[in-house]
């Protein structure tokens, strides 16, 4: 069965070009370098990344530049309203995916923050979908368990 990682996106996003290109090329932090050099080679692994000026977007979404919102890189700086409607879109985008896709299980990498963009997403999956949430303290430890999760789903060469 296929398998879905979310994760979080970037605050360095790419000014050029200003076009629509892939959301994995748009954004240019250590997480979506890392998922660069794995992604051509995972197998039967969809990704999805999840950004507070995006919201839920796959990794194959044609997006144009966008300037990202202001204030530290960890918290999200929106009113409740617009938590809200991000929420909406990006739960609809999920759905929307689900629903074409059964998958045994979703791989979270998000900080606390953006956790709260996908809150209660679990009510949406069936019973025997797995849900595995990135371990460790900080972006390295993140990313060094994510990194263990993904080589085992990689084609072979």
């Amino acid at each position: 069965m296929a398998k879905l990682i979310i994760l979080s996106a970037s605050s360095k996003i790419k000014t050029d070009p200003a076009s629509p290109i892939p959301a994995l090329q748009r954004f240019d932090g250590a997480l979506m370098k890392q998922m660069k050099k794995y992604y051509p080679s995972l197998s039967n692994i969809d990704v999805m990344i999840l950004s507070p000026v995006y919201g839920l977007v796959a990794a194959d979404d044609k997006i144009a530049y966008k300037k990202p919102l202001q204030g530290p890189w960890n918290k999200i700086v929106l009113d409740e309203s617009e938590l809200e409607q991000l929420r909406k879109s990006s739960l609809s985008t999920l759905r929307s995916s689900l629903s074409k896709k059964d998958y045994d299980e979703i791989y979270i990498n998000l900080g606390k923050e953006l956790l709260k963009i996908i809150q209660g997403f679990e009510s949406m999956l069936p019973s025997a979908t797995k849900v595995t949430y990135a371990q460790g303290k900080g972006m390295g430890p993140k990313m060094a368990h994510m990194r263990d999760w993904i080589k085992p789903h990689l084609k072979s060469r």
